[in-house]
C-alpha cells in the first residue's frame, strides 16, 4: 500500500530527545509561552561524534553545568552526565549514525513560567543529532572585522547562550560583504573571536588568544589547545589586544570543535603563513592530536 505524504514524512524524519523521550522530529513541538522562544533563557552545547567517539565530552559537560549555575537553573540529578551521555548513544542509533561523522547539539532552558523574572529554575533539555562534515584543516581567504556588535564580558559570555544576535548580526556582516570570516572585537576595540570559533596567532615560539576578560567564548578546543601548547613547551599568552597584533603574526588561524581553519588575510591585508615554514610544522604537529 502506496505511503501517503505524512507517512514519508514520519520515516524520513530524524529523532530527537526531549527530556527523557525519545520523539521523530515532526512530532516536536513548544507553546508559544517557552522562555526558549520567548527570552533566550538557555544555553546549548555543540559537539563532535567522530570514529566512534563523543570528543571532549568531559569539558562539554563541565560548560554546560557551569552555564547553567551561571543562569541559576536547578542543580542537575547526580546521573546528569550519565544521563545525557546515553540518551546521545540512543540518538546515534536510532538516527543510524553510529558510523559517520556527527554534530550532536544539547540544548537547555529554562521551563516556562514568569515574564522577565521566572517563575520556576527547572529546565527543559533538548538532544538533536545530525550528519556532519569530519574534523577538517582548512583555509579561509578573506577576513574582514565586525564593528557594529561587540562582544562584553558578563557572568554568562563565556558559554553558549541562545540569545544569539551579536553572532547572527556578524554572519549578515559576512555575507553581505563576502568574507569567509569575520573577527568580532570587544567594547574596547579589543580582538574577541571568530563568528563561530576561537581566535589564534602565532609569532615568537608564542602562542597568543584573546582573553576570556574580552567576553569571548570559552571555546572547546580552545581548551584542548592551549593545554597541549604548554604540554609541549610552548609559551601561550592570553591577554587584550588590538587587531594590529595580527599584523606581525606569523600564522593567524581559529578553532572549534568541528575544525580549524589558518587566516590567510584579515582586513585585506596578507598573513604569510607558508612563508613561515616553523610555525606552520609547528602548529599543524598541534592539530594532528586534536582530531584522532
Amino acid at each position: 500500500m502506496p505511503l501517503s505524504f505524512w507517512d514519508k514524512r514520519r520515516k524520513l524524519s530524524m529523532f530527537l530527545v526531549y527530556n527523557s523521550d525519545v520523539l521523530s522530529e515532526n512530532d516536536f513541538c513548544l507553546s508559544a509561552n517557552d522562555r526558549a522562544f520567548q527570552y533566550g533563557d538557555g544555553l546549548f552545547e555543540t559537539i563532535r561524534y567522530e570514529d566512534h567517539q563523543v570528543w571532549f565530552w568531559p569539558d562539554h559537560l563541565d560548560r554546560l553545568t557551569d552555564g547553567m549555575a551561571a543562569l541559576q537553573l536547578n542543580q542537575p540529578e547526580p546521573h546528569f552526565a550519565e544521563t545525557i551521555f546515553q540518551h546521545i548513544q540512543t540518538l546515534l542509533s536510532a538516527n543510524q549514525l553510529t558510523d559517520q561523522s556527527v554534530r550532536i547539539k544539547v540544548q537547555v532552558w529554562r521551563q516556562s513560567g514568569g515574564l522577565y523574572t521566572p517563575a520556576q529554575n527547572s529546565f527543559n533539555l533538548l538532544i538533536t543529532t545530525k550528519p556532519s562534515s569530519s574534523f577538517s584543516i582548512s583555509e579561509k581567504t578573506a577576513v574582514g572585522i565586525f564593528e557594529d556588535f561587540r562582544v562584553l564580558k558578563s557572568p554568562v559570555s563565556s558559554f553558549k547562550t541562545i540569545n544569539s544576535l551579536s553572532y547572527v548580526l556578524a554572519g549578515l556582516y559576512k555575507q553581505q560583504h563576502g568574507f569567509d570570516e569575520v573577527i568580532l572585537l570587544d567594547t574596547n576595540g579589543n580582538l574577541g573571536e571568530c563568528l563561530a570559533s576561537n581566535l589564534f596567532w602565532f609569532s615568537r615560539q608564542t602562542l597568543f588568544t584573546p582573553s576570556l576578560d574580552t567576553g569571548c567564548i570559552n571555546g572547546i578546543l580552545r581548551r584542548q589547545l592551549l593545554r597541549l601548547a604548554v604540554q609541549k613547551g610552548l609559551t601561550v599568552q592570553e591577554g587584550l589586544f588590538q587587531p594590529a597584533s595580527l599584523m606581525q603574526a606569523e600564522a593567524v588561524f581559529c578553532t572549534n570543535v568541528m575544525g580549524i581553519q589558518w587566516l590567510n588575510q584579515v582586513n585585506g591585508i596578507r598573513i604569510e603563513t607558508a612563508s613561515s615554514s616553523d610555525a606552520f610544522t609547528l602548529l599543524n604537529l598541534l592539530f594532528a592530536q586534536l582530531h584522532g
